[in-house]
């Protein structure tokens, strides 16, 4: 089993917790779980695991490469190897995500993640698309000391660490708090006040940044507010990874000369407006659950939670079944930008949706006997997802071509 396919296997525990979570939400009344955001986080990590499938190369290659230089590796069958492996690991990931808020151009890409304004586990999931172009940088020098089993046991692990630190619901914990990163420090780290923006750039220890000078507590005085200073106010989970990078392009273009364009791309975000001017700061503009027409709801909420299993078939289908697995992931795709489109009334939305349908029956019957029970019965769960939805919105009263558009979003 490899990377890809053990994490498949963890979105279903993230999928119960997610569930467990909103649940709770729920029942609280408390408001942290809004459809439109739930859609945009969760399509965020189906389309980054569509594309994580096609790029992992891009960081394997280079570990792999660098590996063969390695003049020691520590030992995968000894408990000791595997804890220095973690913070050596660790140590990297601070840099690596230190580095991404501190580069513009890195911050282009990171901040895909920052944008989710309701903080809680689906945020999680909310990974940007090109993580894998600039990722390689700081962990294919890992390969001189890690191998590569150890590599992907601690990438793996990391990720499920990080997942669970993404929550509101758990509170300060103590001395834990000292050495290890927990949802209290991590809360601050997403928060957007100037007093917590760039802090708390730990991953599973906060030590480095009780070293490195990036430490924040979290003020109980002071919630922390959610998203990033630029709010991409899309439910789309594709524009969504090139907002930020037309905000750059746009900033690049007013500055003058060639060095102050330098500067721009490679020094820190709040450079931007001494080299390019004022810029425009965007207003957050959350969707709230009753500003959209019931049917809608119902049928979007039916239709994307249907999809959310093809973001674990992926990894099943035989690696050199290319069309098939091409095909599968472009419906994994469409599946989580097609709600977004209807939740915000956009006017392509509804044919896009239609297609998604036929393309999913088409994909189901052609799969049907050659590719295994994941991956049928994900193709089985979106079709009675869908007739699901449509019933939902007929009994709900209102057709969902028959609702009224909400208040169009870029």
């Amino acid at each position: 089993m490899n990377e890809i396919q053990m994490l498949s296997l963890g979105y279903v525990l993230f999928m119960v917790l997610i569930g467990g979570e909103a649940l709770l939400s729920w029942r609280k009344r408390d408001g942290r779980y809004r459809l439109g955001e739930f859609v945009v986080n969760i399509g965020h990590g189906a389309v980054f695991q569509v594309a994580d499938g096609f790029t992992k190369f891009l960081v394997l290659g280079p570990f792999l490469l660098l590996a063969q230089l390695a003049p020691y590796t520590l030992p995968s069958n000894a408990v000791w190897g595997w804890l220095v492996g973690l913070v050596v690991y660790d140590f990297a990931s601070y840099w690596q995500h230190r580095h991404h808020h501190r580069i513009h151009a890195l911050w282009a890409i990171h901040g895909v993640h920052h944008a989710a304004e309701d903080y809680n586990f689906a945020a999680a999931l909310r990974q940007a698309l090109f993580q894998n172009v600039s990722g390689w940088i700081w962990k294919a020098p890992l390969a001189l000391l890690l191998p590569l089993d150890m590599f992907v046991g601690i990438v793996v692990f990391d990720y499920l660490y990080q997942f669970v630190q993404h929550t509101r619901y758990v509170p300060k914990l103590g001395p834990i708090e000292w050495v290890f990163n927990t949802p209290s420090h991590h809360r601050v780290h997403h928060g957007r006040q100037e007093k917590y923006i760039d802090k708390n750039y730990g991953c599973i220890f906060i030590v480095w940044d009780r070293l490195f000078g990036t430490f924040q507590e979290e003020d109980p005085e002071m919630e922390p507010d959610y998203g990033i200073t630029m709010p991409p106010n899309s439910l789309n989970p594709v524009w969504g990874n090139f907002i930020l990078w037309q905000d750059l392009r746009a900033a690049s273009a007013r500055t003058e000369g060639t060095w102050n364009k330098v500067k721009l791309w490679l020094g820190p975000p709040e450079w931007t407006e001494d080299l390019a001017g004022p810029i425009e700061h965007r207003v957050p503009e959350p969707m709230e659950n009753d500003s959209v027409p019931t049917g809608r709801f119902w049928y979007a909420a039916f239709a994307f939670v249907g999809a959310v299993p093809l973001l674990g078939a992926l990894p099943w289908l035989p690696e050199d079944a290319w069309l098939a697995r091409v095909a599968l992931g472009a419906l994994a795709v469409v599946s989580v930008v097609t709600p977004g489109g209807l939740l915000e009334a956009k006017p392509w939305a509804r044919g896009a949706e239609a297609g998604r349908i036929l393309f999913a029956g088409a994909l189901l019957a052609a799969l049907a006997t050659t590719a295994g029970p994941v991956v049928v019965g994900a193709l089985v769960v979106v079709v009675l997802s869908t007739v699901a939805g449509l019933g939902a919105s007929l009994l709900s009263g209102r057709q969902v071509e028959d609702a009224v558009p909400v208040a169009n979003q870029g």
